[in-house]
């Protein structure tokens, strides 16, 4: 679990997809009821000057897509995690959910680990 910059506590998972097995994803899940994802919605991401938008695939998962409470949301994170070349702590921002999520360079390096 990770806090945003507001203080909302958002649970953070990465895993390798079980079809795709070079593609590696990253979901996000709130409170549920207290927020709706709608989808598709982008993930950007910063580190540094670098940049990402990261792929929704939301709709791909059928538990999520017909899920109702529409509190979780799913990004392919394997671009981003190609391009990084170290730990650097990330900033996400996903638009009209979270202004920005930090990232902490022991999850980046977790997640690296992935690739």
């Amino acid at each position: 679990s990770l806090r945003d910059l507001d203080y909302e506590t958002w649970q953070v998972v990465v895993y390798r997809d079980e079809v795709l097995k070079e593609r590696v994803i990253l979901r996000i899940v709130g409170f549920p009821g207290t927020l709706r994802i709608d989808h598709p919605s982008a993930l950007e991401v910063r580190s540094g000057r670098r940049s990402w938008n990261l792929q929704d695939l939301t709709l791909e998962n059928k538990k999520l897509a017909t899920d109702p409470r529409a509190a979780a949301a799913e990004f392919d994170l394997s671009t981003l995690l190609i391009d990084l070349s170290k730990n650097s702590p990330l900033r996400l921002k996903l638009q009209g959910v979270f202004s920005e999520l930090p990232i902490p360079p022991y999850l980046v390096k977790e997640w690296r680990s992935f690739i």
